[in-house]
């Protein structure tokens, strides 16, 4: 009997001291804090006129998506599953959480997180919330569904029905197709 070897997210890291950068494979990212997202986040609910929330949650898709594709792509990744696994496995490489796609269709995606690095975060800084917060995480949900898929970034909305920052067990996503 064959054991099927289980898709891994492989993580390249790499430092440049000159200019203080990092790249994951071949990516420059930024090393986060979650006070400092927690601030970004309460920024961008402050800024209504600005439309601060919808900019958030779809930057966040739109650099999500490009570094899973690529990442994908480069790596022979087609499949549903696997998508779904590398995706799950990069939110927790990179320090976000733990997040677990529980439900992945043509017309709607469900992911749910025990644990998000923003959400604990947020309830350090102000204690809780009375709505979610978790704007970076609902893009993130969005780029997966569109990924898996095979549609473009904005093909979802993405929003937050539970939240830890609310008080819940867990937080849940839920993305529809527009």
């Amino acid at each position: 009997m064959a054991i099927e070897k289980k898709t891994e997210f492989e993580i390249d890291h790499k430092f440049d001291p000159i200019k203080c950068r990092h790249f994951i494979n071949n990516v420059c990212s930024v090393i986060h804090c979650h006070h400092f997202a927690t601030l970004y986040t309460q920024l961008a609910m402050d800024a209504t006129d600005f439309n601060g929330v919808k900019h958030l949650v779809t930057t966040s898709e739109a650099v999500f998506f490009d570094v899973l594709d690529q990442y994908c792509k480069q790596s022979g990744i087609i499949s549903v599953e696997d998508k779904v696994e590398i995706a799950q496995q990069y939110w927790k490489a990179v320090g976000m959480g733990l997040i677990c796609f529980t439900g992945i269709g043509k017309y709607e995606v469900i992911a749910e997180m025990e644990y998000s690095h923003l959400d604990e975060g947020w309830l350090k800084k102000w204690g809780g919330s009375e709505k979610p917060v978790n704007f970076i995480t609902a893009g993130y949900v969005a780029a997966v569904a569109a990924l898996v898929n095979d549609k473009p970034p904005g093909s979802f909305t993405a929003r937050e029905a539970k939240s830890l920052a609310c008080g819940d067990e867990k937080s849940e996503f839920k993305a529809v197709i527009r």
